[in-house]
């Protein structure tokens, strides 16, 4: 893709976050986007076909950040401590509000939600089994369990109105995976 090319999808992008703060994705129109991303509305239908187009782009991005992050980790460096790895995935969250209240809170994101929870157990599981052997059926539970578990906890602080520093918020968060990934332990050498 071209940098003028890349730079309208990023202007579109964000237009539509900027909208996500007053209004449903599903109220949203392509003309308000072009009218805050400042472009004709055959820029906007060159690049995507509709407004839940450019919400799942943004949405692809995000998963694509978690698989960049999680390339980088080995499996016993997060086993050992996974508060690295989880301030690094979660900056997308933190950074893009507007998109995160809009996956955590709109009564229409649920799909994204549950795709984020599928799509990092699905990566977590494959990291497991890559780095320790064999496959069991309980693990995928118990790694579904501690994902949806993490989000859950970026839901309350969301709710919350983000009152208690997301570094506390993360380091609970980390110990809880940590007596976690214990038991997934435990699992795998009673099996």
């Amino acid at each position: 893709m071209d940098k003028r090319s890349v730079r309208t999808r990023s202007v579109i992008k964000k237009a539509l976050i900027v909208l996500l703060k007053k209004k449903n994705l599903e109220d949203i129109t392509v003309t308000e986007i072009t009218k805050i991303a400042l472009i004709s509305r055959n820029s906007f239908y060159t690049h995507y076909s509709s407004v839940f187009d450019v919400m799942s782009d943004i949405f692809q991005g995000v998963l694509d950040n978690f698989d960049q992050v999680l390339s980088k980790y080995d499996y016993s460096e997060f086993e050992k401590d996974p508060y690295p790895c989880l301030k690094e995935i979660s900056i997308p969250l933190i950074t893009n509000v507007a998109f995160a209240e809009y996956v955590i809170f709109s009564k229409t994101s649920n799909n994204f939600v549950q795709n984020i929870v599928d799509a990092l157990t699905d990566r977590f599981y494959a990291i497991y089994l890559k780095n320790r052997g064999t496959a069991n059926e309980k693990i995928p539970y118990m790694v579904n369990f501690l994902v949806g578990g993490a989000i859950e906890f970026v839901y309350k602080w969301f709710k919350d109105g983000k009152t208690v520093p997301y570094d506390d918020v993360l380091k609970c968060v980390s110990s809880l995976i940590s007596e976690g990934i214990k038991m997934i332990k435990m699992i795998k050498n009673n099996s």
